[in-house]
């Protein structure tokens, strides 16, 4: 069973709106998932943070998911999880996060001081364009870090859940998707030349 980050499959959820390596990322699982292998089951669960603060939101580090209150979100989440995975019984189960994600980062999530963050942003945010919110982005994530330690849902699965953990890397499509099929145990040619 492959448990994926929604936003791999549905790039629209990614917090300013989907932009080209958004929508290439997701292609690509999609394409590797795509009945070739019918035997691997996806459990894509609901985005924490469309379910905490909506779309469009802001991009934020992990310390203001928490003060926000993503932690009681995040453990809805990770309850439906651990259920679909306890009920189901998979023989092998890979769970994938997004490298840098706040709340579905496997391994390296995004860090930075929380009071730096102006809690304006969150509602000016959803007000503008979509290219000026990618704009906009780009200026608020300059000084954010990566960090290595997993994002607020995928550390509270790590905690209940065993299995192999992996950050899908948007800026390394081709890797991870390589990544992704050796872990899932797929034998598939993977994007050549793509």
């Amino acid at each position: 069973m492959l448990v994926v980050a929604p936003c791999l499959i549905s790039p629209y959820l990614v917090y300013r709106g989907a932009k080209g390596k958004d929508l290439a990322a997701a292609w690509a699982v999609r394409e590797l998932l795509g009945g070739r292998h019918p035997q691997v089951e996806v459990l894509s669960y609901p985005c924490p943070e469309f379910i905490l603060l909506g779309f469009p939101r802001a991009p934020a580090t992990r310390e203001v998911y928490e003060r926000l209150g993503m932690w009681e979100v995040a453990e809805r989440v990770a309850a439906f999880i651990v259920r679909v995975i306890a009920e189901e019984r998979p023989e092998r189960l890979v769970l994938v996060g997004v490298k840098g994600s706040p709340t579905c980062a496997a391994r390296i999530t995004t860090c930075g001081a929380p009071k730096a963050h102006p809690d304006h942003l969150l509602e000016e945010f959803r007000g503008l364009p979509k290219e000026e919110r990618i704009e906009r982005a780009r200026e608020i994530t300059r000084d954010f870090r990566p960090a290595e330690r997993p994002g607020i849902l995928f550390e509270l699965l790590g905690e209940r859940v065993a299995g192999t953990y992996l950050d899908f890397d948007k800026d390394d499509i081709p890797g991870s998707v390589a990544a992704l099929a050796e872990a899932a145990g797929a034998h598939i040619d993977v994007l050549r030349g793509r």
